[in-house]
């Protein structure tokens, strides 16, 4: 089963340094393999670092952004205005520098409904999977809750176990509404990187690792409702990027 590869940094600057180069290699071998790269990301300190990276004068030429698909593993139900909403976040980093070669494909929160919003998203994710000739994504890049969630995925939810779809809403979710890729979903994805970073949340990530530990030889959704839903995805290809203050004295 999964083998997990802590790689620890100083700080979160360190691992975007790492993750900008990692993720050339990785689109680059993908796109000479298959001729496109779908890339699950999600929100965070990190992924909006890597992203700001990617299109500095550095790095910009060197993403085939044509063949590289970003579709978002959750989103907060907020208008894309919203200061919260995840996109919004991100949104100057992605436009102004790619040329309209880059496919960023974002979740639609500005929906009547959060169950709307999911199922418009669910059929945005099989166009591309149908473009591309993929049944899941090629790579997840998520992060980790201070309470152990993962994408919008928490504990004790409802949407932990939804199965028949690759795209839910999350209605009990923590503070906010979500839209998010579902673990049956997320569990097709060739590899998974996590990026973890902060003393808050050394407790959830020294939980996680724990539990992967105890279930390695147990198949993902045979996890759901053991462990915390960090720990619930099994790929074998599973990388964390952590910085000192979230991995130190982990082990």
């Amino acid at each position: 089963m999964a083998q997990d590869i802590i790689k620890c940094y100083d700080g979160p600057s360190d691992i975007i340094a790492t993750l900008v180069e990692d993720f050339i290699a990785f689109t680059d071998a993908e796109i000479s393999r298959t001729e496109t790269c779908i890339v699950g990301i999600t929100g965070g300190t990190v992924v909006n670092g890597l992203l700001e990276a990617l299109n500095s004068p550095e790095y910009i030429e060197r993403v085939n952004w044509e063949r590289v698909f970003f579709l978002w593993t959750d989103e907060r139900f907020l208008p894309q205005s919203h200061e919260d909403n995840y996109f919004n976040r991100v949104k100057p980093f992605l436009l102004c520098k790619a040329k309209g070669a880059a496919h960023f494909l974002p979740i639609n929160t500005d929906s009547k409904t959060v169950v709307e919003s999911a199922e418009e998203y669910e059929k945005e994710v099989r166009n591309v999977l149908k473009a591309c000739k993929k049944s899941g994504l090629d790579l997840a890049i998520l992060d980790l809750g201070e309470d152990g969630h993962t994408a919008g995925l928490f504990a004790g939810s409802h949407a932990l176990r939804v199965s028949d779809r690759n795209v839910v809403a999350v209605e009990d979710g923590k503070v906010w509404e979500r839209i998010s890729m579902t673990f049956s979903f997320l569990a097709k994805t060739d590899v998974v990187w996590f990026t973890v970073t902060g003393e808050s949340k050394r407790t959830a990530l020294t939980k996680v690792l724990y539990q992967r530990e105890d279930y390695e030889d147990t198949n993902w959704d045979k996890r759901i409702g053991r462990v915390l839903p960090g720990a619930v995805l099994s790929q074998e290809a599973m990388t964390w990027y952590v910085d000192k203050d979230a991995y130190n004295d982990v082990h």
